[in-house]
């Protein structure tokens, strides 16, 4: 039988680990599907549809803010936001169609049409960018995804996914980092860079519950790496998943008609 010899073993033990080293994603499970993690993890915050009631608490150093609001999505395309309280911002209203986001304003009797370069600004004084809370890119799509490592978050095992756009997708990020749980792809924590690939906020996902045989997390935490004094809360107080929202609801007319 013929022997190997000793320097040809050592180049192929260090050929082996360069592949095992520099190859991403090796040493995974390889039935695990990146983009499928993301249409998973999508359906449990949205559902096919969804009517729900949260309350969103702002925190700067100099003031708090409270609102109570009612969202409602139907499929990719359409959401629908209305302010409920308090009374100096109820009626406010923000409606997407597609790409497209409006907000009324009712004490000006006024809708203005946001235009994508202000879809990163504030939504409501708060830390989510008006992308983050009402027009909420559709990640399968819109990033292409790679699955990092398995980990475990405060002893949950979760998946670690690198998410970096699409050429001309309609996004705000530079790139954006989520840990899923294993169990059911709900996600746990989302990490969000800018165009220069700085990490500037956290989300952190937690408390989750079962709203009518749906589980989605509850509370969503975003902290504002730029200024820690700052944080904002939402907090899901009820909801209905897959319930039937009549198209008439996404429209100009009914956006600017409160009460």
């Amino acid at each position: 039988m013929n022997k190997i010899p000793m320097v040809s073993m050592s180049v192929m033990v260090l050929m082996t680990l360069w592949v095992v080293v520099t190859m991403p994603g090796q040493g995974l499970a390889q039935d695990v599907n990146a983009r499928e993690l993301l249409v998973k993890m999508d359906d449990v915050l949205r559902g096919p549809s969804h009517d729900m009631r949260v309350f969103l608490d702002v925190k700067t150093k100099r003031w708090e803010r409270k609102y109570e609001i009612r969202v409602q999505m139907k499929g990719l395309d359409y959401a629908f936001a209305r302010v409920l309280k308090p009374p100096k911002s109820e009626g406010q209203g923000f409606l997407r169609i597609k790409t497209r986001l409006w907000q009324y304003l009712p004490t000006a009797e006024r809708t203005i049409l946001i235009p994508p370069s202000l879809m990163l600004d504030d939504f409501m004084g708060s830390d989510f960018s008006n992308d983050d809370f009402v027009k909420m890119s559709y990640m399968a799509d819109d990033y292409d995804a790679t699955l990092l490592d398995e980990e475990a978050l405060d002893g949950v095992p979760v998946y670690h996914l690198e998410l970096l756009p699409k050429p001309d997708a309609p996004v705000t990020y530079g790139k954006l980092e989520v840990w899923l749980r294993k169990e059911d792809a709900g996600p746990v924590r989302w990490a969000f860079y800018n165009e220069k690939l700085k990490h500037i906020r956290t989300l952190y996902f937690s408390d989750f519950k079962d709203f009518g045989g749906h589980v989605v997390p509850a509370v969503w935490r975003m902290e504002n790496l730029a200024d820690p004094s700052r944080g904002t809360t939402v907090t899901i107080v009820d909801a209905r998943y897959g319930t039937d929202i009549p198209d008439k609801l996404f429209t100009r007319p009914n956006l600017e008609k409160y009460p």
